[in-house]
């Protein structure tokens, strides 16, 4: 990001010990104080003998022996957990090729604390995080409000499995991309205690070094950091002769802090050079257009200006003096997690099983980027300040001349003032999450054939968010209005606490005038969730004239509430903070869902020549919305076709036809609109705009003003943003078709392909698709969104930054559409050795097309192989994760993986005049790429009770593809794209597990 502020069932543990009883109270203690294949299509056979006989597969209510799904599911185990060496759930989903990078922590201008995926690229608000098939409640108060990965308890996790794919008519609303369902470890018994210490090892050599050297000392050599430790206790028991089990677990991650100054590659703040020679001379270090030294325009002489040491004059060069804001800014936000819950049940009778889990979790991390300041902007100031005369050139520039007031004349004047406030250090984000999830229930046989589940849940996340260290707008102003003399300067005001602000001489900034600038900003919020939700599940006792097995059926209902309130203080609301972008308001509201569905699975026919199973499973549920604010309410249905077709046992052919809808959220709903600001570029600014005249005057641009208007140099825009009480729900139509192929046991493999679309889309065009399509085509549906600042703005007449008059309207509506389309490759081959063996494994992603349509019945462009401003985050055709594991007779193991992220291109490259109407990139930008990734781990037991492991992620020190400010967009920091890549050089990681 750049410089401004962003608003943007499990297999039974039969061991017995004397120490599963003597953990029996310990585990109720905590309880009452407590609020290996990749991508396994079935578990090996040797598993499926301990494993209970009904299973539920995510993607089904209905509970059968029969675990293969007909809809593709990918399954990670909580082996695969470990082998990567992640304490951070994020971390392990985002090298899944299915998911798209989100917030994590390697966010850190614009983070709102949380971790969230992203299946298929199609946002986190569309894609439903569940645990043991109920919802996990949203994680924060933004306007995504989607799930937060943070909060799952990885001590805990037996496997994670990712159905892509529309699932509303199983679970409800959100699972428009699809379902991530965390399993948990709920019949664990004995104790069992992990440990783990990890860090980041980089040898600084990048090319990128001469260019950085050129301005800024880069760093060299062999760099370690980012220590971070995880360690986490779980205790279970069973009790009552076995009708009763308690599972409980404590968990404690740190992780420290990585600046961006401890690598070369984002030492500075990377922006075209202008060159196209292919090297990494393209680049040259940039920054922001509010410098150390206080930047001066507007004044009776063209261009704008610097001050040099002597106070004299300079002419402004971005290549020489923007700020470098790079440095401070946080690569790995640090963070503290404590978690704690409980997961208990006890069968009273065959009829009556009551159930509770209680979950807790208390997170903080912090986000640091550069000092706040009094950004580049319009200030009034008086031509008798005795500060401003104490500098004659720039007191004659600033007001002398035809028009103003004269050198010491009483008047004001307005010019543009820019000046980082590195007197008062960086800005920091203080975000802090107390969040707890709480289900109870009873469940139990009605008969023979059937069974109920009765449950109540709730969860609530409170937050509180200190932003530290910014200025304020107001006494800025204040402060340069000045009367008195040069050595007893005073604030015009009267206000005895004023501090003049001296930005007209070198160093003339003291320590209590930054004091008197600064100020915090507080926002607190609390998000809510209670869901009610009965199912009876049940067998009705015929089948097919040609199937052995009867039809399985579920029907429910559910009622779900969810509420949203924020407060921020005086500061957040009257926009005061000068990094915020604009105001911040408080949002209050709620709305309510009710819901009934039902399931049905058909065996149709079994046990014939090439009928060996064939199965249908049908699925609907009715929706209805009632929006607080919004007198009517909407109904919505939704389906699932999907069938099963074993012609015989090496082959399984499966496919599935989904209609999903998901409700725009708390944050989509309510949320006020304001100013802030977008990543992206105004082809209608400097000397020489990439649009032309015409092409300008069509976003509001004058013919005197094409040529003068200023670029931002950290590539941010004003964005008019905000929520919509007239939203209505999306559609999704998704189908899969695939097959299962197991030549030879222990082998298998499937190949499935995926279409997905939805209609309707909640959302936002997108500012810089505003702005692209008002002059490419002079749609007025486009250029009347664009509002250029005034000629009562003065200097900022005409701009979309120096002013917050000045600004694109991008708030949520209902748009037209987004459609992928892709294949997804599974296998899994386990070979035998003697008494060894051998796990090949591999899951991986062919990526079609993803496509845009910004506008209903509008045009269209595709982001299948591009990043950018318009596409984001890259979307490579091809990505994939392939492991090998050796495993010796008495459980020595090693393992080495490939990750692979292919290659893309920069959107402004594409053929498709829609995404390339501005131009073309920096030919520094065009190309990203492929990576290779290649990790080890080495696992040895220690006695009986002992697992230890050594492990390395990026073990070739990988630097990672670098982008320019003109291309980077989405969640980008650092010049890199987090989580998509590895941006922070090899991980490294020692782990104890002890099982008892």
């Amino acid at each position: 990001m750049a410089d401004g502020f962003y608003r943007g069932y499990t297999v039974k543990n039969t061991r017995m010990s004397n120490l599963k009883y003597a953990a029996a109270p310990l585990a109720l203690g905590l309880a009452l104080i407590s609020t290996p294949s990749f991508a396994q299509e079935a578990a090996p056979a040797e598993e499926e003998a301990e494993a209970a006989p009904a299973i539920v597969v995510t993607g089904s209510r209905i509970a059968r022996p029969n675990q293969e799904s007909a809809a593709p599911v990918t399954v990670v185990t909580a082996e695969d957990f470990k082998a990567t060496g992640s304490t951070k759930v994020e971390d392990l989903i985002n090298n899944l090729p299915q998911v798209v990078a989100t917030q994590n922590s390697g966010i850190s201008n614009g983070a709102d604390g949380t971790a969230t995926v992203s299946l298929r690229g199609l946002g986190a608000s569309r894609t439903l995080v569940l645990i043991d098939g109920r919802r996990l409640m949203p994680g924060g108060i933004g306007g995504g409000a989607a799930a937060d990965l943070n909060f799952i308890p990885s001590a805990l996790i037996q496997s994670v499995e990712v159905l892509t794919g529309g699932a509303s008519s199983t679970y409800g609303a959100d699972a428009v991309a699809g379902v991530v369902n965390f399993k948990m470890n709920r019949t664990f018994e004995g104790v069992k205690l992990d440990g783990q210490y990890s860090l980041y090892n980089h040898k600084n050599n990048n090319e990128i070094e001469r260019v950085v050297n050129r301005r800024f000392i880069s760093p060299e050599g062999l760099r370690t950091q980012g220590g971070a430790y995880d360690l986490s206790l779980a205790i279970g028991t069973g009790f009552g002769d076995g009708k009763g089990n308690i599972v409980a677990y404590a968990g404690y991650r740190k992780e420290s802090a990585i600046t961006q100054d401890r690598y070369d590659y984002s030492t500075c703040t990377l922006n075209p050079s202008g060159l196209s020679t292919g090297t990494v001379d393209d680049f040259a270090c940039g920054g922001s257009g509010t410098p150390a030294q206080a930047r001066f325009g507007g004044l009776n002489i063209p261009g704008t200006y610097t001050l040099l040491p002597n106070n004299s004059l300079t002419r402004y060069v971005a290549l020489r003096d923007a700020f470098n804001f790079a440095p401070l800014n946080y690569y790995r936000r640090p963070s503290q997690r404590y978690t704690a819950g409980v997961m208990a049940q006890y069968e009273i009778n065959e009829h009556f099983v009551p159930y509770l889990d209680a979950m807790f979790m208390d997170y903080s991390t912090k986000a640091q980027i550069a000092p706040s300041g009094a950004f580049f902007g319009v200030r009034t100031v008086n031509c008798d300040n005795p500060l401003l005369l104490a500098n004659a050139a720039l007191a004659t520039a600033a007001c002398g001349g035809a028009g103003r007031p004269g050198v010491g004349a009483p008047g004001t004047v307005d010019i543009l003032i820019g000046k980082r406030n590195v007197e008062g250090g960086p800005r920091f984000n203080d975000i802090g999450f107390n969040q707890f999830r709480v289900v109870t229930g009873m469940r139990g046989a009605i008969n023979e054939n059937f069974s109920y589940d009765l449950s109540a849940q709730f969860g609530k996340i409170n937050v509180a968010n200190v932003y530290r260290n910014d200025v304020s707008d107001t006494r800025i102003n204040e402060a340069l209005l000045v009367t008195g003399t040069l050595a007893n300067p005073v604030c015009t005001s009267g206000n005895a606490s004023c501090v003049p602000y001296n930005v007209f001489n070198a160093g003339g900034i003291t320590p209590a005038a930054a004091a008197y600038i600064g100020i915090p900003l507080v926002l607190t919020g609390t998000t809510k969730e209670t869901i009610v939700q009965g199912t009876i599940n049940g067998d009705l006792g015929f089948s097919s004239p040609f199937a052995d097995e009867t039809v399985q059926v579920v029907v429910g209902g559910e009622w779900r509430k969810e509420a949203l309130a924020t407060q921020p203080d005086l500061s957040y609301i009257n926009g005061d903070g000068a990094g915020q972008g604009g105001p911040t308001l408080p949002i209050a509201g709620q709305y309510t869902v009710r819901d009934v569905f039902g399931e049905a699975v058909i065996p149709l026919v079994q046990d014939t020549p090439f009928f060996q199973d064939l199965t249908l499973e049908l699925g609907f549920r009715n929706s209805s919305y009632k929006v607080q604010g919004n007198p009517g309410s909407n109904s919505e249905n939704t389906y699932k076709i999907a069938a099963n077709w074993n012609p015989f046992d090496m082959l399984k052919i499966r496919g599935s036809i989904n209609r999903a809808v998901r409700s725009p959220n708390i944050g989509e709903l309510f949320s006020n609109s304001a100013i802030g600001l977008f990543a992206g570029t105004d082809p209608c600014t400097g000397p020489v705009p990439s649009a032309t005249l015409a092409q300008c005057q069509r976003t509001g641009v004058t013919a005197a003003q094409y040529g003068t208007l200023a670029p931002n140099t950290a590539q941010q825009y004003n964005g008019f943003f905000g929520g919509n009480l007239g939203l209505s729900p999306e559609k999704s139509d998704s189908w899969t078709a695939g097959f299962v192929l197991t030549p030879i046991s222990n082998m298998s493999l499937s190949v499935d392909y995926f279409n997905i679309k939805v209609k309707n889309a909640v959302g936002t065009i997108g500012a810089q698709v505003t702005i692209n399509q008002c002059i490419a085509t002079g749609d007025p549906f486009f250029c009347s969104k664009i509002t250029r600042a005034p000629a009562s703005a003065g200097p900022a007449a005409g701009s979309l930054w120096l002013d917050e008059r000045g600004f694109v309207d991008d708030r949520t509506t209902n748009t037209g559409s987004l459609k992928t389309t892709g294949v997804d490759v599974n296998f899994d081959y386990r070979v035998p050795l003697g008494e060894n063996r051998l796990n090949l494994s591999m899951v991986g992603t062919y990526l079609d097309s993803f496509i845009a349509q910004p506008i209903t019945n509008g045009f269209t462009y595709d982001c299948a192989g591009f990043y950018g401003i318009t596409c984001g985050n890259p979307q490579p055709e091809w990505r994939h994760t392939a492991r090998a594991r050796f495993t010796t007779a008495n459980d020595f193991s090693a393992q080495v993986s490939w990750r692979y992220v292919g290659k893309v291109k920069v959107d402004t490259i594409s053929p498709d005049p829609d995404l390339n109407s501005v131009g073309a990139a920096p030919a520094i930008d065009e190309r990203l790429k492929a990576e290779n990734y290649f990790d080890l781990l080495f696992s040895a037991p220690l006695k009986d009770t002992m697992t230890f492991r050594l492990g390395v992620q990026n073990l070739l020190d990988n630097d990672p593809p670098l982008i320019s400010q003109a291309s980077l967009g989405g969640f980008g920091n650092g010049n890199v794209f987090p989580g998509t890549y590895d941006h922070l050089g090899r991980y490294l990681y020692v782990s104890l597990t002890a099982d008892f």
